[in-house]
């Protein structure tokens, strides 16, 4: 992006441009429209070799630039044209997965902000009509979907996979886990073997990297995750614990109590809040809309109309809070957030560095906070704390409650100065 005040991770050392990378110019004048001149770090050093062709396992911060790096390589395979292409012929040449609807969208944005107007590129997910799907397939050079839904195409043999060339996992750590296994499996039963494969996340178990291996030709692996410092430095993360109760149901309403007395004194642009269930989260989003917040709310029960339309309430900065499971937990960029609020901790502790990750997008500053009672949640929390080396701030609703205030008065201060 433009030069503006960042965080030293996603800061390049290097006195280098987009220009001095082997992309065409096409794509390099549409960069420069876009907005983007210098690459990150992750950027950098994976594109070059994306563009080169080989499988690339991927591996940087929430928030760093990976989606540019195969959005770009995505459209110098679309101008690449083969010595038998019938060129009056719009083929697909790639295919990008994604874990959620959201993110499919949100790729399909990327990619527009710097495509050329002759690329095709559209968006393939369920509660979406198959007909309308049948008919983008007719001339598409780019599909972005999540996996049901690209299965299902080609199955029905309404998506050919013979003149695939390029094909990314978005989110692939998720994407290769047991709940979408048979389907990623079955995908690339379709897939020619002369493609290119690329995955890209922030979070990969060991294990993991391993089992990649089996879908790639011979995988190259690119990680800029430091040890000491896996999540964003821009993001400072607090937690506050609350006494224990054995009914969970009173439990989570004294969180929530909690959150609607703090949260008036709290200064932010845009802010994140989580919840392992949807009742919750729709709960909460109706006590916080009754207080007069702009709120809103999102989850895998909601219709697609409704799941497009919060998002794009937060795109357009229509509403300062949204209220969300874990739908959002990964991939979603909104460069307003700058606060994030875990009522419950996730499942997993991948999940919680995805989530913080949500505030301070490619290098801007944020917060976290993190509500949990005594006892387990503690102690899990402990653990995530222990497992990734995070700085995790202590604190209550009296005196140390005012270093959360200065913290998100101080991230107010760096976006004005930036």
């Amino acid at each position: 992006m433009a030069e503006r005040g960042i965080t030293n991770d996603v800061k390049t050392d290097e006195n280098v441009t987009f220009e001095d990378l082997a992309i065409s110019e096409l794509t390099l004048n549409s960069l420069k429209k876009a907005g983007f001149i210098k690459p990150s770090p992750i950027q950098l050093q994976a594109l070059p070799l994306a563009l080169l062709g080989l499988d690339l396992l991927i591996q940087a911060k929430s928030g760093t630039g990976k989606t540019l790096v195969f959005s770009i390589t995505a459209l110098e395979f679309v101008q690449t044209i083969d010595d038998d292409e019938d060129l009056t012929v719009i083929k697909t040449k790639v295919i990008i997965l994604a874990p959620t609807r959201e993110i499919a969208q949100q790729i399909v944005q990327v990619i527009k902000t710097i495509k050329q107007p002759e690329c095709i590129v559209h968006t393939f997910i369920g509660g979406t009509a198959l007909k309308d799907d049948q008919n983008h397939l007719k001339k598409c050079h780019i599909v972005v979907g999540t996996p049901g839904r690209i299965e299902e195409l080609l199955r029905l043999k309404y998506l050919r996979p013979d003149t695939i060339r390029l094909l990314v996992l978005d989110e692939a750590d998720a994407l290769l886990c047991k709940e979408f296994q048979d389907q990623i499996n079955s995908i690339f039963s379709y897939m020619p073997s002369n493609k290119q494969v690329l995955l890209a996340s922030a979070t990969y178990p060991e294990y993991m990297i391993r089992f990649s291996e089996r879908y790639m030709r011979d995988m190259t692996c690119i990680r800029l995750v430091d040890s000491e410092s896996p999540s964003l430095i821009g993001i400072q993360q607090f937690y506050i614990i609350i006494p224990y109760h054995p009914i969970d149901s009173y439990l989570f309403e004294q969180k929530v109590l909690l959150l609607l007395r703090i949260l008036p004194q709290l200064k932010f642009r845009q802010c994140l809040i989580f919840s392992n269930l949807r009742m919750r989260s729709s709960a909460i989003c109706e006590r916080l809309k009754s207080l007069g917040y702009e709120t809103t709310y999102t989850s895998s029960s909601l219709t697609q109309n409704r799941r497009t339309k919060a998002m794009r309430d937060m795109y357009k900065h229509k509403c300062q809070i949204l209220v969300t499971t874990d739908l959002t937990s990964r991939g979603i960029d909104l460069d307003f957030v700058d606060f994030v609020i875990s009522m419950d901790l996730p499942n997993d502790s991948e999940t919680y560095l995805h989530r913080i990750g949500r505030a301070g997008r490619f290098g801007a500053y944020g917060c976290s906070l993190t509500i949990v009672s005594d006892g387990d949640e503690q102690k899990q929390l402990e653990k995530i704390q222990n497992e990734f080396k995070l700085n995790l701030i202590g604190t209550d609703e009296n005196q140390q409650f005012q270093l959360l205030i200065n913290a998100l008065e101080q991230v107010n201060m760096n976006i004005k100065n930036s």
